[in-house]
């Protein structure tokens, strides 16, 4: 996965010991690795649904800048990570004899999960205008190429953006106590 893939790691001893012991009553745990799995998926699926990262912290919200400009594009403009739903759609797992892995191959995935500052460096970009030869002015909205009559090059700084962490992969309490029982049901009919 080019995105990002999540390793759990459970943090609460008891739980950790309990999940060790009936992993290690298992035959063949590829099998159990991959309920694991998909229940994970479909537990991802609801971060995205409930807008909120798996502990059940909600995300941070659009800028209203964002809702604006999803709306002029014609997207879905309030839900969160999902103005398409190429990420929510590309939630995959692997599961092994030994682990389950969950990610997303998508490249944008990391840094929606972690957060982070991304530079754009400078650049020069075409703009559109309409140029009105009769009374010599040059209207100053931006145009689509195809409604136009004058183009210009124009210089963009470089500026960052901010990408706020919106975790939605992970393992939540409820999650850890689902895990445990996907095991005891695994070795109940292994």
């Amino acid at each position: 996965m080019t995105g990002i893939s999540y390793r759990l790691d459970i943090t609460n001893a008891e739980v950790r010991a309990r999940l060790a012991e009936l992993t290690g009553l298992m035959d063949r745990p590829e099998g159990f690795y991959r309920n694991v799995g998909e229940y994970l998926q479909n537990a991802t699926q609801d971060n995205f649904e409930r807008e909120a990262a798996p502990d059940g912290k909600p995300w941070k919200r659009l800028k209203d800048r964002t809702v604006k400009e999803r709306e002029r594009r014609g997207l879905t403009p309030i839900r969160i990570l999902r103005a398409r739903g190429r990420l929510a759609g590309s939630i995959n797992y692997a599961a092994t004899a030994d682990e389950v892995r969950i990610g997303s191959p998508m490249p944008y995935a990391a840094i929606h999960q972690l957060g982070g500052d991304i530079t754009i460096p400078a650049h020069t970009r075409t703009i559109y205008q309409h140029y009105d030869a009769r009374t010599d002015t040059l209207d100053q909205r931006f145009r689509k190429k195809s409604r136009s009559n004058f183009a210009r090059d124009v210089t963009v700084g470089s500026y960052t953006v901010h990408i706020p962490a919106r975790e939605y992969l992970g393992v939540g309490a409820d999650d850890q106590v689902a895990i445990i029982a996907i095991a005891e049901r695994w070795l109940e009919t292994e």
